[in-house]
């Protein structure tokens, strides 16, 4: 049994309380787009099938269709959401915070720490890898159908360091090839006279090999529509479910989404004709 999930059901503080009484009302609202049966996947996976029920949630309340299994193909198969209107599947994960050396730790209590963002970006970065070779698999068996948009929904409520984000999302910075942000300064005016983007498309594990974090700038993950992030877990959430997302579209993507297809939370794109980043809240 996952430990979590004896925590949270015995409800023995005000915050895992309110945990257990959330999970149960978007379990009762949309464990039917979910595959399987979540109350039994909760009991060994807490965490990942909380975000599963949280996206879910988060969509519907956002206006947008959700199928149910029932109505689904193939009830027990494909990536975990199917949204309508226009048909948009949705594969969920949640990144641990690994092992070994490029591990990310929570940080000691009362020291002072620098926040290891290559590190978290790593993380992110091969949680989407593994996704994007598996939206691969379902649209090569032609599960996804031609024509259908495909998203990622990454969420770091498993990992420490989430709620340290800087001016550029650690998410964006593992999908665009960007770094930090860049200010020109006129010292004798005293004024910006200039922004951009740090151009950063790959970052070194602790061995020194580096790993690509510009996927979206290449064809091989075009059958991928977009990303979306979330740093939300089952006793840290915003009110209105959703507030708490970062959706990056992909500039290469076969079957694009439009812009503000979800209308909640912040979004990333870059302009083709001017090749800059931009965004919207």
């Amino acid at each position: 049994m996952d430990p979590l999930y004896s925590r949270i059901r015995e409800a023995s503080n005000p915050h895992t309380f309110k945990a257990w009484c959330f999970f149960e009302e978007i379990q009762q609202a949309c464990g039917q787009f979910l595959g399987s049966d979540p109350s039994d996947r909760a009991i060994e996976d807490f965490h990942s099938v909380w975000w599963e029920l949280y996206l879910a949630r988060a969509l519907c309340e956002a206006g947008i269709t959700l199928a149910t299994r029932k109505v689904r193909t193939h009830p027990e198969k494909g990536p975990d959401l199917l949204a309508e209107y226009p048909r948009v599947w949705v594969e969920a994960v949640m990144p641990k915070s690994g092992d070994g050396p490029d591990a990310l730790s929570e940080p000691q209590p009362g020291q002072v720490f620098a926040v290891p963002i290559d590190d978290f970006v790593l993380r992110l970065r091969t949680a989407i890898a593994a996704k994007i070779s598996k939206l691969k698999q379902y649209s090569d068996a032609g599960t996804i159908s031609v024509g259908d948009a495909a998203v990622v929904a990454v969420s770091g409520g498993n990992l420490p360091f989430r709620f340290n984000e800087g001016p550029i999302p650690s998410i964006v910075r593992a999908l665009l090839g960007v770094g930090s942000p860049i200010l020109e300064i006129n010292p004798k005016a005293r004024k910006i006279v200039g922004r951009s983007v740090e151009h950063r498309d790959r970052v070194p594990k602790k061995s020194g090999s580096p790993v690509d974090t510009d996927p979206f700038l290449r064809d091989t993950s075009a059958h991928v529509s977009a990303v979306l992030y979330s740093s939300a877990d089952c006793v840290n959430y915003p009110r209105k479910p959703g507030d708490d997302f970062v959706l990056v579209h992909n500039p290469k993507a076969v079957v694009p989404i439009a812009r503000r297809w979800l209308p909640i939370g912040n979004e990333y794109w870059i302009d083709k004709a001017s090749a800059t980043l931009h965004s919207r809240s």
